[in-house]
């Protein structure tokens, strides 16, 4: 079975991006003994893409996109085939910049976060968006949409609601908005048919101007781990088995190391739920951090260069031997190996020219 290395790209200058160099999707194949990359393929015509998401079991891929003379984003799904990405429709998100998607825990559904940043009076607004999937892959037109209204403390940042990432959980019909310009963790009900229930007794208020950006859970849905980007924190937090209420174990506050800024992007977990890595935008590094199982404390095991600039996002593959970084400025992926016993990571492998890399993900196909 093939393993595939999917990178959507900025294909269109903006400014709370930068430079784009981008060409659309591209489809590479990866080498999991070796953590070589090789190109295959590329599809254009789809620009902007903030956020991946695959579905190899089904051999799908879904994008979010923007479309040129809309006033909101859009999602795309793909059928992955050998002789390349086939696109098979695409949804309107019913908000703007959509910068997140996750597939429902049961795959039945396709959940978009839209960031919104700076909406003209009267454009789409919905902070979360629920999509059917039908047998062929496409998608249906949103059956459930929610707003976030607030703000936060920071004036630059969080003037109002910014939805940045969805996430279910491992098993059941809870999913987790983390919103950046509110401070929050919001909780939603997924029904049967798509719809959404807001569960105000989940929800989870951070310290205010933390800027919480993406989260993952633990496999046995336990815990989540979620890194901020205003304040630059990792959060450790247990999720109560009988009532699903959040509370903070631990929080690791990432500190400069020469004085500059630090902005967390991407988090991931390793598979058997003992590593965090955590990448670095601005001082372009990627952190790694060691959880006890117990308490859930967060230590630091390392901290290396990215292999590039702005480490926007980053994956394992799927052996979970090697750590596949998308450094965003610089116009490159790069390969570390990982040691999966201590936590670290060896010297880049490879380097992988491709521009404006924004998201990255990898899977058997």
């Amino acid at each position: 079975m093939p393993i595939y290395a999917f990178t959507g790209s900025l294909t269109r200058a903006m400014p709370q991006y930068g430079a784009a160099n981008g060409e659309g999707i591209t489809r590479l194949s990866f080498d999991d003994e070796t953590g070589r990359l090789g190109a295959v393929d590329r599809i254009g015509g789809v620009d902007d893409t903030a956020w991946l998401v695959t579905d190899a079991a089904r051999g799908r891929l879904y994008s979010t996109c923007e479309i040129t003379g809309t006033r909101e984003s859009a999602i795309a799904a793909y059928a992955v085939e050998a002789g390349g990405l086939r696109l098979i429709n695409r949804q309107p998100t019913l908000g703007n910049e959509a910068c997140h998607a996750s597939l429902s825990s049961d795959g039945k559904f396709l959940l978009v976060a839209n960031y919104n940043g700076a909406n003209p009076e009267g454009w789409p607004d919905a902070a979360l968006s629920v999509f059917p999937i039908a047998d062929d892959g496409s998608l249906g037109a949103a059956v459930a949409s929610v707003r976030h209204t607030g703000s936060g403390p920071n004036a630059a940042r969080q003037i109002t609601a910014h939805a940045h990432c969805v996430v279910p959980a491992p098993a059941g019909d809870i999913v987790y908005v983390a919103d950046l310009g509110i401070d929050r963790l919001v909780a939603y009900r997924l029904g049967a048919d798509g719809g959404l229930t807001h569960e105000s007794a989940r929800d989870f208020a951070l310290p205010p101007g933390l800027g919480p950006r993406h989260l993952v859970f633990s496999s046995d849905g336990c815990a989540i781990f979620m890194v901020s980007e205003l304040i630059p924190t990792v959060v450790s937090l247990a999720v109560d088995p009988a009532t699903g209420a959040l509370s903070q174990r631990d929080a690791f506050t990432i500190p400069s190391r020469d004085g500059g800024i630090v902005q967390p992007a991407g988090i991931v977990l390793s598979a058997d739920g003992r590593h965090l890595f955590v990448g670095l935008r601005v001082c372009n590094d990627i952190l790694a951090l060691r959880i006890d199982a117990a308490t859930g404390k967060l230590t630091q095991t390392g901290r290396w260069p990215s292999g590039g600039a702005t480490p926007r996002d980053l994956a394992f593959s799927p052996s979970g031997r090697h750590l596949v970084v998308a450094n965003q400025d610089a116009d490159r992926l790069t390969v570390f190996g990982v040691d999966r016993a201590t936590g670290t990571l060896s010297e880049p492998l490879q380097h992988f020219d491709v521009g404006t890399p924004m998201s990255v993900k990898l899977a058997a196909f």
